[in-house]
């Protein structure tokens, strides 16, 4: 099969050009920078896109709430493919974006990570409900302050731990920042 696309060399020239018009310093931050910018981009609870692919090669994207915990992403779900596709390929990818329509605008974060479920009984998920209750209690309000009556076991967490991410914030000079755990 052809290359499609530009080669990597390509693409660095290409963004090099853009921030050289825009007359925008590059900015190539190192790890630690790049976790900080990183995660407070997380705490800004952007929408978030959940891609998960089961043993039948299919992808699912779902839109999800999620809530961070320093780069760890969790999600809360009463169910659906996306749990069925992680117990056969724990292997995912979340996308966070936000974007004004103009290019400078455009800022954002892919992650590659594994995923993990649990489920009501566990410490994982009682450390998740805490960092939701912001969420919870929205929730509570949209129901005219009325609790929220889940039936035991209809709800599971959903720990994502990053492995490699790419994070760009145009307007700041940063774009195709790279990340790895390892």
């Amino acid at each position: 099969m052809a290359h499609i696309g530009v080669t990597e060399e390509q693409r660095e020239q290409l963004i090099e050009l853009y921030y050289k018009q825009k007359n925008i310093e590059r900015k190539r931050p190192s790890k630690k920078e790049l976790e900080k910018e990183i995660i407070e981009y997380l705490g800004k609870k952007h929408p978030c896109s959940l891609a998960t692919c089961g043993k039948d090669g299919i992808p699912r994207i779902s839109v999800v709430d999620y809530m961070n915990d320093g780069l760890t992403i969790y999600i809360l779900s009463e169910g659906g493919q996306k749990f069925q596709n992680i117990l056969e390929n724990n292997h995912v990818a979340i996308g966070i974006g936000t974007s004004a329509r103009t290019s400078l605008s455009v800022r954002g974060v892919n992650i590659q990570g594994i995923a993990e479920i649990f489920d009501d009984t566990t410490k994982e998920f009682a450390h998740a409900l805490e960092l939701f209750k912001p969420i919870i209690a929205s929730m509570v309000e949209d129901t005219g302050g009325k609790p929220l009556k889940i039936p035991k076991g209809a709800i599971h967490l959903i720990r994502v731990k990053p492995t490699k991410m790419v994070y760009r914030h145009n307007k700041k000079g940063i774009k195709n920042a790279h990340w790895s755990a390892a």
